[in-house]
């Protein structure tokens, strides 16, 4: 249910200036709160671990996207509509406003809050349990992902393979959600 709250947001037109940041402070900072106030563990700020864990995974993020971009445009694949360049500088503003609150929004719920929910289900920790459960919440996090097309559903797999062992390896929340901002806005860099 919470994921249909969240992520089945009302249609809101993004043709007006700063539209996405409105939208930012009525619906996903919000929906990032709530996340965070259902967790039972709450993320924990360590600056060091937080920039380390940044630091190794945006270049993979970066990485992965340059290489299903170059397979994607090799195959004549064309990004659909609704995958613009922002334009000026509202726009720009805009877009890192978006490109970060649907990073930490993201990260929240499908790097944190469903994989404890479905770890909660299975009677004991093991490593399989675990793998699971980030099994899971990644296929869920890349069918999200479905109406930028095949591509833009294996950018997301993969992309949720490399945030989901960061954050198994760092626990850092903060540097998996700062690398997904981040790499949001090369993918408005790229456009």
């Amino acid at each position: 249910m919470l994921f249909f709250v969240i992520f089945f947001t009302p249609n809101t037109p993004y043709h007006y200036p700063l539209e996405g940041i409105g939208y930012s402070l009525l619906w996903r900072i919000p929906a990032l709160v709530l996340i965070l106030l259902l967790m039972e563990k709450k993320p924990s700020i360590s600056i060091k671990k937080d920039l380390l864990t940044l630091a190794a995974t945006l270049p993979a993020l970066v990485l992965t996207g340059f290489i299903v971009s170059f397979c994607a445009t090799r195959t004549g694949y064309m990004p659909p509509e609704e995958l613009t360049p922002p334009g000026g500088i509202k726009g720009w503003i805009d877009a890192i406003f978006l490109s970060f609150s649907v990073g930490f929004l993201e990260e929240a719920y499908f790097r944190v809050y469903l994989p404890e929910r479905f770890l909660e289900q299975s009677r004991e920790r093991t490593r399989r349990s675990v793998t699971n459960a980030f099994f899971i919440s990644g296929l869920i996090f890349a069918l999200c992902h479905a109406y930028e097309g095949p591509w833009g559903i294996t950018n997301a797999i993969l992309a949720a393979l490399v945030l989901s062992l960061a954050y198994i390896k760092s626990s850092s929340f903060f540097g998996i959600a700062l690398a997904h901002g981040i790499f949001n806005i090369f993918v408005f860099l790229s456009i």
